[in-house]
């Protein structure tokens, strides 16, 4: 089953001389009942993704279907079955917390007001119910504003940055109320995030986008065996080795900050003795440390 299907899809800005292009030939199945990450730099064409996928901007050219739903005949219906939150708090200012739901609510044609309870209850925000929402804090905005994507029970939910800004404590919370809602509601959740960990913690499926393309897709795993990722080895030195020299069996990638040296092989146990001994050629080693690649590894690969 497909939450949404892009095909052939572009999105250009055109303004009297010049155009941009901000998508370009995006094809993507997203799958339902899942968690699915859309991760890339400043400008890569994420929001204006996740735009067009919401009905919010209409695309150039290509095919959207969102729960099997043409995105430009069938908007009125789709935005009945979804809902979106971003990291940018942007409610009714003068009105409280259960205002500010009830409000939504009304919006989606929903007047039982114990939706409205329940969901203050669930985002722990009972102590603030009848709070402004200009006099909150910065990370009850943000339940508030993840409260209010959930009100009209949506089939699909965007999350563009959900924890942009907010404190650690505050936002591993918000992750795992995130993933609690995802899976005791069996919904769709896309999600967008500069958090490499955010993402590593919460998406089954991730698709990079970068200069409006999307350059790889899959688990986290199948990107790390896209790129031949698998381990990292940093060897810290107390000189500069020439790494011309450096032509190890395994060994896919060598990266460079500084004294330390990072070299990311196809396996720990195969290539660590052979790498130790050969930058000791060079340089006397202070200090070595092995760990498994993870997503902002594969993130600083794709974003070149």
């Amino acid at each position: 089953m497909v939450a949404v299907r892009c095909e052939n899809l572009w999105m250009i800005y055109r303004s009297l001389f010049s155009e941009k292009v901000a998508i370009k030939d995006v094809n993507l199945k997203i799958p339902r009942g899942k968690i699915y990450g859309l991760l890339g730099p400043n400008g890569a064409g994420k929001t204006t993704l996740v735009s067009i996928m919401a009905t919010l901007l209409r695309q150039t050219k290509g095919k959207v279907e969102v729960l099997n739903l043409d995105n430009l005949i069938d908007s009125k219906e789709i935005r009945k079955r979804i809902n979106i939150a971003s990291g940018n708090p942007n409610l009714i200012w003068s009105l409280t917390v259960y205002e500010n739901l009830r409000y939504y609510a009304m919006l989606y044609g929903i007047y039982d007001r114990r939706i409205v309870e329940n969901l203050i209850k669930e985002f722990e925000l009972q102590e603030f119910r009848d709070v402004e929402f200009n006099k909150l804090s910065t990370g009850n905005k943000q339940k508030l504003i993840l409260a209010r994507a959930f009100v009209n029970n949506p089939e699909l939910v965007f999350l563009d940055e959900p924890t942009k800004g907010l404190d650690p404590p505050i936002a591993k919370r918000l992750r795992e109320k995130i993933s609690s809602m995802q899976r005791d509601l069996g919904i769709t959740v896309i999600l967008t995030t500069h958090y490499m960990g955010e993402a590593e913690m919460l998406c089954e499926r991730i698709a990079f986008i970068n200069r409006g393309e999307i350059v790889a897709e899959g688990t986290k795993n199948d990107l790390k065996r896209m790129l031949k990722m698998r381990d990292k080895i940093r060897i810290e030195v107390d000189s500069e080795i020439p790494q011309s020299k450096l032509n190890i069996e395994g060994v896919y990638m060598v990266e460079k900050d500084a004294n330390q040296y990072y070299f990311y092989v196809d396996s720990v146990e195969r290539r660590l003795w052979e790498i130790a001994k050969e930058v000791s050629k060079f340089a006397k080693i202070k200090n070595i440390a092995v760990r498994e690649v993870d997503l902002e590894d594969v993130f600083n690969e794709l974003a070149k």
